[in-house]
Order: structure tokens, then C-alpha cells, then sequence
């Protein structure tokens, strides 16, 4: 009896933790996201749950459908560089991001030029303009 007890409610809490919001891995507290762009944000939710996202930068309310599957996948407007703000997440339970600062996005690639410096190698011009 006791057994069938156990397995009920752990049967339960898995229901209960798979319905709550969960943006992709790379979105957490203290990103940077892209500045004045349309920035996509995905993840999952229990299928057909509406998500509601809120930006704190601009007060904008964004909702998205999951599907079948439970992805959902939606564009929010950045400002100009700044920050901190958050992002809170909302299918029925509250997520939020916190420490998103907003800004310049790089990302380089493993390519051999890697290794050169900003100021270039002697006799070589990098990317830092001449003052």
C-alpha cells in the first residue's frame, strides 16, 4: 500500500514539473541579448498551453501557443544597450529571468584567424580604427 502511495505521488510531482515553462538552455539569468533586433526565444510547455512573456525593458506582453509537442517558439523587439532587466515567463506557473543585460552579440567561430588580436599582428591591421 505504502508502495503504490510512493509511486502515486511521484507520478504526480512529474506531471506537476513537466507543465511548468522551460526556455531553451541558453536563455538564463545573466545573458546578453542582441540590441535593437527581434530576438527569437523557444522552449517547452505542456502541449497547447498558451505562454505569456513579459520584457521588463518595454513593459510588452508576448503570448505564444505550445504544439502537440510542447515547443513554442516567439520574436521580442530589444531596446538600445542597457540593462538589467528581466524576462518573466508565465504558462499558469511564473519563471523569471533576471540580470539580462542587453547589448553587442558576438560569436566567433574556431576558424585559424582566431588568434589574432583586435590591434592585428605587426605589419597587419586588425579591427580596432586608427586614432
Amino acid at each position: 500500500m505504502k508502495l503504490k502511495l510512493f509511486i502515486l505521488l511521484n507520478l504526480a510531482f512529474c506531471a506537476i514539473a513537466a507543465a511548468t515553462v522551460k526556455p531553451a538552455s541558453i536563455f538564463t539569468d545573466h545573458m546578453v541579448l542582441q540590441q535593437q533586433s527581434k530576438v527569437a526565444i523557444w522552449g517547452w510547455a505542456k502541449p497547447s498551453t498558451k505562454v505569456k512573456i513579459s520584457t521588463s525593458w518595454n513593459k510588452e506582453n508576448y503570448s505564444v501557443i505550445a504544439d502537440q509537442n510542447g515547443k513554442w517558439k516567439i520574436k521580442v523587439a530589444t531596446p538600445a544597450a542597457g540593462g538589467p532587466y528581466d524576462i518573466e515567463f508565465n504558462d499558469g506557473e511564473k519563471l523569471i529571468l533576471t540580470d539580462i543585460l542587453i547589448g553587442e552579440v558576438w560569436f566567433c567561430g574556431g576558424q585559424s584567424n582566431m588568434e589574432m588580436p583586435m590591434k592585428g599582428f605587426k605589419s597587419q591591421p586588425g579591427c580596432l580604427p586608427k586614432i
